[in-house]
């Protein structure tokens, strides 16, 4: 588990990419700030920052924590808070130039797939969904799919950065997460 960086932003960085789900850099940044927290928290009770964290543990605690923040809202959303979200999600989506389309998905959004771009399933494109539960959800746009997270804030600037992540994905510049060999 041990890192070869005491550059908080990239320990968080690399674990979270080992992981499946797609990660905003706000989370990335929340995550570091927190790590930062903990190591400065272990050297005012005089202990040594690499020698606390040598193995890791509390980079990974710092990135889990931040990522369950996100991963449920505190209280369920309403209909209407939900149709708010989604309205702006298919803004942000249009935003970052890409076509917004049908999905069977409930209160899915759906993505055309790029030119030149990976694709999945018979339309190849991708679905995001946001539920009055659970954070936003990233899958292919099909009936039966596979199911990942995004782990971003439902703010405006975490609606835009899923729109981001949804466009790198398409792109084929981010990692695809349905694609990693588990």
């Amino acid at each position: 588990m041990s890192t070869t960086t005491t550059d908080s932003p990239t320990r968080i960085r690399h674990i979270y990419d080992g992981n499946a789900g797609l990660y905003a850099d706000s989370l990335v940044t929340e995550a570091a700030a927190l790590l930062d927290a903990y190591l400065a928290a272990a050297e005012q009770h005089g202990l040594d920052r690499n020698a606390v964290d040598g193995d890791g543990w509390l980079a990974q605690g710092a990135a889990e924590t931040i990522a369950r923040k996100y991963s449920r809202p505190a209280a369920e959303r309403t209909s209407a808070e939900l149709s708010q979200l989604v309205r702006d999600l298919n803004a942000a989506l249009t935003a970052e130039g890409l076509e917004v389309v049908p999905t069977q998905i409930r209160m899915g959004t759906g993505v055309a797939p790029l030119p030149g771009g990976p694709t999945w399933g018979m339309n190849g494109g991708l679905t995001v969904a946001l539920y009055s539960d659970s954070g936003w959800r990233l899958m292919v746009n099909a009936p039966r799919t596979t199911v990942h997270t995004i782990n971003a804030p439902d703010s405006a600037d975490g609606i835009r950065e899923v729109a981001q992540l949804v466009h790198g994905v398409l792109r084929g510049d981010i990692r695809d997460p349905f694609r990693l060999n588990r």
